[in-house]
């Protein structure tokens, strides 16, 4: 494909804290890629561009403040490529766009950075998609998590040959089981009969380790002695792992290292679970949950049962923790105390239900900084910028 492509942030972007306050869309994780990472892979060729929010635009953009594009294609990264809408894509002319359910996903036109928004919706043709997984909220992720695995899996180890794992082991459907090289195991059960397993390079299983599939490893991640992972599960590089898990997408270097269980949960980068962490996916009475919105400021109800919590980057939660079944968590917060926490935890929290208090803002840095750098990562001053802005405009 001979066009530049771009991925913008949407409307979504607001719809999708806490995950977002830290990343634009296309970094979040689900499947087996990041949402960028999926795109570039999709369409051949890596993305020219990403427009987020100017506090994040630093760390995430790739092209200048004051740009013009000729014949530009623009997607919005909500939006999760398929091969109907890839062949879409590549016979879009000039002025042409691509909508699901009357919103633009990808239009191709001459573009500055100083057009309106309302330039977008003015072409010369219109096309419709009928399918297409649409991320618009946070717990969209884990919903869609065991399809775009499969659909994911397909596409990655089409034509390529998996590596043997060596060791004595419980293998169960290989043809479903793709492994990268360098992965340590012994002593482990990997079953593929209920969806696909798909483990990348420099990952150690412990012994005693279940894991069923769908479910990716990512990369340099530890699963501890006796882990329980389900499908729908996702685990990004640089993770260490222990207890039991079920769909639920855990981003990278986060850790949730001990025993404990976590359904139907998202963990953003940089968080760490304390020992016996349990994080509750199911109400009492079975009813469908209330979530946390911040836009109202306020609970609304929501078409789902199971709902475990949603944690944004650099949060951690003390020994014994107890989340109730629809917690939201924000950025930077640290949870501790007896009884169960609020399932509302705004961003730089210090404490549980019984005391809280914000969190000083060099604390929040040292922390960061300490955490990081035992994975050999620097906390950059575009890391430190972004919690600034967000400490300043979000309240405890």
């Amino acid at each position: 494909m001979n066009v530049n492509f771009i991925l913008y942030d949407g409307i979504e972007w607001k719809s999708l804290f806490p995950i977002t306050f830290t990343r634009p869309i296309s970094e979040i994780r689900l499947g087996l890629f990041t949402i960028k990472e999926r795109w570039e892979k999709y369409i051949g060729k890596k993305a020219y561009g990403i427009i987020t929010q100017p506090f994040l635009s630093k760390k995430y953009s790739l092209i200048n403040n004051d740009f013009f594009f000729k014949n530009i294609l623009l997607i919005n990264s909500s939006y999760l490529p398929n091969e109907e809408l890839i062949q879409m894509i590549f016979s879009l002319k000039e002025n042409e766009a691509i909508f699901f359910k009357k919103k633009i996903v990808a239009v191709k036109k001459n573009f500055s950075s100083y057009d309106k928004k309302e330039n977008l919706i003015s072409f010369h043709k219109k096309y419709d998609i009928k399918k297409i997984i649409h991320i618009q909220y946070p717990w969209d992720i884990f919903i869609n998590n065991k399809i775009i695995l499969k659909k994911d899996f397909i596409f990655l180890t089409k034509g390529k040959k998996s590596f043997s794992l060596l060791g004595k082991n419980y293998i169960l459907n290989k043809k479903e089981i793709f492994l990268e090289e360098n992965i340590k195991a012994n002593n482990v059960v990997l079953n593929a009969h209920f969806g696909p397993i798909y483990i990348e390079k420099g990952v150690e299983i412990m012994e005693g380790s279940v894991i069923r599939g769908p479910v990716c490893i990512g990369k340099n991640s530890i699963l501890n002695i006796g882990s329980k992972i389900y499908g729908g599960t996702t685990i990004g590089h640089s993770c260490k792992i222990g207890g039991e898990i079920i769909n639920s997408v855990i981003f990278s270097y986060s850790n949730k290292a001990h025993d404990g269980f976590l359904g139907n949960t998202i963990l953003g980068e940089w968080c760490n679970l304390g020992a016996g962490t349990n994080v509750s996916n199911l109400r009492n009475d079975y009813h469908k949950v209330t979530v946390w919105n911040y836009e109202k400021k306020d609970f609304i109800p929501i078409d789902l049962q199971f709902f475990g919590i949603i944690m944004g980057d650099h949060s951690k939660s003390g020994i014994n923790t107890q989340f109730n079944t629809a917690t939201i968590v924000g950025v930077s917060s640290n949870i501790f105390g007896y009884g169960f926490p609020p399932r509302y935890i705004p961003s730089f929290s210090f404490g549980g239900i019984q005391y809280r208090k914000k969190i000083p803002f060099y604390q929040v840095c040292e922390t960061a900084h300490m955490m990081m750098i035992r994975r050999n990562i620097y906390f950059s001053i575009l890391d430190k910028k972004i919690l600034e802005y967000l400490y300043q405009i979000l309240d405890i």
